[in-house]
């Protein structure tokens, strides 16, 4: 968390096949909160205590899904923009036209985060009543400027949960899922 808030870029992959704990990893419950909850609060900690510096703190959320990029932070009322991921020339991966939201607050980003999650697919499978059929990407860009030393970061943290990857024979799925996990893998 400190090296996002220093202006790095910071990636946590979660990988496997499905019912191997990855999203409960990144998500964790109420009670045991996962990665992804415990770092937002580690983050607002850490720019808590920065004093001598303005911090701008913001999330975006996408899935990928059968290979269509979806961004699942857009307001209902807003008309769907396509996306673009493209290399920054200051070295991030930028996604042109997806929504990136304010956050101010630890409970402001656990309710972004969680209404994200909402819009994700998933689909039962014999291995997981509720398998995980996209990628998921959820990232807090960090905006650090000092205005004594007139220096300012940019560092990202980014959380990936990855779909299940499994071998059709496992999940016992029908032919659309079969094409999903085909997608997925």
């Amino acid at each position: 968390m400190q090296s996002a808030v220093d202006g790095f870029n910071v990636c946590i992959f979660a990988y496997g096949q499905t019912g191997s704990g990855k999203t409960y990893t990144l998500q964790g419950t109420q009670d045991q909160p996962g990665l992804t909850p415990r770092s937002i609060v580690k983050v607002f900690d850490i720019v808590s205590n920065m004093s001598n510096s303005k911090v701008n703190l913001s999330c975006t959320m996408v899935e990928l899904y059968m290979n269509q990029l979806t961004d699942l932070l857009l307001p209902q009322d807003e008309e769907i923009r396509p996306l673009e991921v493209r290399d920054m020339p200051n070295g991030m991966v930028e996604i042109v036209n997806v929504t990136e939201v304010p956050i101010k607050s630890v409970s402001q980003a656990e309710e972004i985060f969680e209404s994200g999650l909402n819009g994700r697919k998933v689909h039962e499978t014999n291995m997981n009543d509720a398998s995980s059929r996209s990628h998921l990407v959820y990232s807090i860009k960090i905006d650090v400027y000092n205005p004594s030393t007139k220096a300012r970061t940019i560092g990202k943290l980014s959380f990936l949960d990855l779909a299940g990857s499994e071998k059709h024979q496992k999940t016992n799925s029908d032919k659309a899922s079969h094409e999903e996990a085909h997608a997925v893998n």
